[in-house]
């Protein structure tokens, strides 16, 4: 389990360094396609940038189940003070096959869940509503979505051969298409097609918030490095280039962002 817990300072802030943020990894079936189940606290109102991670999550909050899309850039939630929110967040591309749906019909929205599961999500709903705790509702989300594994589509081998190239930051940024459709032997056409399927968007945004979130991994795990080291380490081409896709994708500087994350 990962813990993060931090005063509020400066708004926007990055949504994990406000309020207490907890997270479990996925583990059994579930985990080839839910990465973790989470909770965030916030004890106080804050205008948080939640960053893009190319993920989807199923969210639960007082008024009830949401699907939250993949972003493109960083979104800027409402947030209730005392709030606490529960989450179950899929692996990136998983999520298409669990909501039966396209992930470009939902970037950049959140959605009911209802519209993707009809009754059984009210019915989920009602029964997280009833539990005493986050950690009763987590538990009650898993249960779900293990009774749901069974119906699932496993990940094609081509979008799951994508995912790991560009996690691993193995493709050319200049045509990463041209380069996943060689690497995986599939049409250009349909690999663009699938992508915006799978992901929400095609493979050279997914690339940049891949690298972005190499960035914030490091800052996390060296937090003595210079932002130039923290850049090319990301994979990208210097410190300018760093600063114009952080601030595009977050809105906030590298600086911002390493400050914040540095604990």
């Amino acid at each position: 389990m990962k813990e993060i817990t931090q005063d509020q300072s400066d708004s926007p802030g990055l949504a994990q360094s406000r309020g207490i943020y907890r997270e479990q990894a996925s583990s059994g079936a579930l985990a080839g396609d839910v990465k973790c189940f989470w909770t965030h606290h916030l004890p106080e109102t804050a205008r948080v940038a939640v960053v893009p991670d190319g993920c989807v999550d199923i969210i639960w909050i007082s008024g009830g189940l949401a699907v939250v899309g993949p972003d493109k850039v960083a979104a800027f939630p409402e947030l209730v003070a005392g709030e606490t929110v529960v989450g179950a967040r899929f692996r990136i591309g998983s999520a298409a096959s669990w909501l039966r749906t396209p992930l470009d019909a939902i970037t950049g929205k959140t959605v009911p869940l209802d519209v993707f599961w009809g009754r059984a999500a009210r019915a989920l709903e009602t029964q997280m509503a009833e539990e005493p705790d986050a950690a009763a509702r987590i538990g009650v989300l898993r249960a779900t979505l293990q009774g749901r594994l069974a119906t699932v589509k496993p990940l094609s081998s081509e979008i799951a051969a994508c995912v790991s190239l560009l996690e691993n930051g193995r493709i050319s940024a200049v045509e990463p298409i041209r380069t996943l459709a060689q690497e995986t032997g599939t049409s250009e056409r349909t690999l663009r097609r699938r992508c915006h399927e799978h992901f929400g968007y095609g493979a050279k945004t997914l690339d940049r918030i891949l690298r972005l979130q190499r960035f914030l991994r490091s800052c996390r795990a060296w937090p003595q490095n210079t932002l130039a080291t923290l850049a090319l380490d990301a994979g990208y081409a210097d410190q300018a280039h760093l600063s114009r896709e952080a601030k595009e994708l977050t809105s906030l500087t590298p600086s911002d962002i390493q400050k914040q994350l540095v604990y």
